[in-house]
């Protein structure tokens, strides 16, 4: 098994292991930057939620490949184009959280006694204005003069990365299957050792920040995964989805969670909103339950990915 872009992610570009680089950082940004643009007009039309999750993943991957190759960019040019991306991610955050909510109703709902279900009939409308709302934040922020400059200075500055001078750029003519191991290595260990201090009354924080950092790692595995040893690359993808999907689940339960009570007010102002207001406590009850159930899971999962056969694998075959 061998990782894989996710479902509809443009082609990455083919790179050897001793390329350059920098330039093999800017053809796997410029191949991003391609789906990034082309996913823009879909996402503003709404008509498929496909195209706004793609531009996201895009967008973090970007964001990944600027953070863990740092040094094969001018120094000077990175915070202003980090400052712009993650602007762009918190753009399109809410919008993508409510697509998701809203997909997701039906199934939250069949969570509550079944007789008690009518009582949140409110719930939908008033998660579809919020939609709306955000939705048409969404379009501001991606028909701004900021998204299109960005997106017309980070090309420009991919064009010319191999020709600028390399005296501040010290990762830039190393080869790209050496420094994308060095980078993978890292992040393994940013994983697994804060993982393994967290436990069941750990912070939801610090989950969600092992979630993020889980996710640095995949992307790297399937951006530069053909240029790393692929008994490596196969061995850490299956543990790490399994990972993944159980803090997956634990911060979308926690998120659920978050969005209902935010808006217990307005369905409590609603016809029977006391009733709406009593059966979200119940929902909010079996979501934490469920978050629990997670948080329980997390460590076994972990210790696949952490074991000490998997840790001597990447130290090895990773420069260690």
């Amino acid at each position: 098994m061998t990782a894989e872009p996710p479902r509809g992610q443009g082609a990455l570009p083919a790179i050897a292991p001793d390329r350059r680089a920098d330039a093999a950082a800017a053809a796997v940004l410029r191949a991003l930057a391609a789906t990034i643009e082309a996913s823009i007009p879909g996402a503003i039309s709404g008509a498929d939620p496909e195209h706004l999750h793609q531009l996201r993943v895009a967008l973090r991957r970007t964001r990944t490949v600027a953070r863990q190759l740092a040094g094969v960019f001018e120094p000077s040019s990175l915070p202003g184009f980090r400052a712009d991306l993650r602007w762009l991610q918190r753009a399109t955050g809410p919008a993508r959280d409510l697509d998701v909510y809203v997909g997701q109703l039906d199934s939250l709902l069949e969570l509550v006694p079944a007789g008690d279900r009518a009582a949140l009939q409110g719930l939908a409308p008033a998660l579809e204005r919020r939609r709306l709302r955000a939705r048409a934040a969404l379009t501001e922020a991606l028909t701004s003069s900021r998204t299109s400059q960005l997106l017309a200075d980070w090309e420009a500055m991919l064009e010319s990365l191999v020709a600028a001078p390399t005296l501040e750029r010290p990762d830039a003519l190393l080869a790209i299957g050496d420094l994308a191991a060095r980078r993978v290595r890292r992040c393994y260990e940013r994983v697994i050792r804060p993982g393994r201090r967290l436990g069941p009354s750990s912070p939801a924080a610090d989950y969600h920040e092992l979630r993020k950092r889980a996710k640095e790692l995949r992307y790297m595995l399937e951006l530069f995964g053909p240029v790393l040893p692929a008994s490596v690359v196969d061995a850490l993808v299956g543990p790490l989805r399994a990972l993944q999907d159980v803090l997956g689940r634990h911060q979308d339960r926690e998120v659920q969670i978050a969005l209902l009570r935010s808006l217990a007010d307005e369905l409590a102002r609603t016809p029977g909103g006391g009733t709406a207001c009593l059966v979200m406590g119940i929902l909010c009850a079996r979501l934490e339950a469920d978050a629990a159930r997670a948080r329980e899971r997390f460590a076994k999962r972990l210790s696949v990915l952490a074991s000490r056969s998997q840790r001597r694998l990447v130290a090895s075959l990773l420069g260690g």
